[in-house]
């Protein structure tokens, strides 16, 4: 199997189990050294600040049981072998676990890959909708 293939079925493999609610199997496949961030204004944060460690570890967590994606499909993986990057372009319904909230959207995931292993998520996500659900705003 060539690294692009590699890189594209890990990245399958991560939203499968992401999308299952399943905490551990996801940082499992993501690893240790990988670090996240959400585009966004700094308001976002924890999310919009890069996170590695543990501050990463429970931002997965964190995003895993608040937000279920288990409606949510890949519409396509776009993967730079030269690069070593990552473009996945997902859509569907996401529902606000807390809130009972649910909504259609969009959303895309840059994923820098390093020794075969994910080392670095962006994720770049309709900011406004989250915080809005999430009540970190209130729009009159």
């Amino acid at each position: 199997m060539t690294e692009k293939n590699d890189m594209k079925k890990l990245v399958e493999e991560i939203y499968a189990v992401r999308d299952r609610g399943d905490i551990e199997s996801t940082l499992a496949l993501i690893g240790d050294d990988c670090t996240f961030r959400m585009v966004g204004n700094t308001r976002m944060s924890p999310f919009s600040t890069e996170a590695s460690g543990a501050a990463f570890r429970q931002a997965i967590m964190q995003l895993i049981t608040v937000w279920d994606l288990s409606k949510v499909k890949t519409a396509g993986i776009y993967v730079d072998e030269d690069e070593h990057m990552v473009f996945a372009h997902r859509e569907g319904e996401v529902r606000h676990i807390p809130s009972g909230v649910s909504f259609h959207t969009e959303f895309v995931d840059k994923i820098h890959f390093r020794d075969g292993r994910p080392f670095k998520i962006v994720e770049f996500v309709d900011t406004l909708q989250v915080a809005e659900t999430t009540k970190m705003i209130q729009i009159a």
